[in-house]
């Protein structure tokens, strides 16, 4: 009857509730909706990370250009993250300042100039 969420993690004095999906395709709106629901219901200060080994639809990401509780990340992050083209939390503090700026859940690691 509980929330099933996929992890926790604690980053530069915030708490990210952690989702993460290794689908054949890319993570659709409603998916990206009922993450979003999780993260509000929990504490005022809870953020979220949505991972996705395969990325995000168009439709998903629309939905969360002008607003979101959560950050997402792609395999295309994680591979520059182990190939040490950026650090995790190089990556996470990039992505969070966008999304605070700009409202979007969605700055891909290929648009950061690293």
């Amino acid at each position: 009857m509980g929330e099933q969420i996929d992890g926790a993690i604690y980053y530069n004095t915030d708490h990210y509730i952690v989702e993460a999906k290794w689908l054949g395709g890319a993570v659709e709106a409603e998916r990206m909706t009922n993450f979003d629901g999780k993260v509000r219901r929990r504490r005022k200060n809870a953020l979220g990370l949505f991972v996705s080994i395969n990325g995000f639809s168009n439709g998903g990401k629309e939905l969360f250009k002008r607003g979101t509780s959560f950050i997402t990340m792609d395999g295309h992050d994680l591979f520059c993250v182990l190939e040490a083209r950026i650090r995790l939390d190089d990556l996470i503090s990039a992505k969070l300042l966008h999304a605070n700026r700009t409202g979007d859940c969605y700055f891909p690691a290929s648009e950061m100039h690293i």
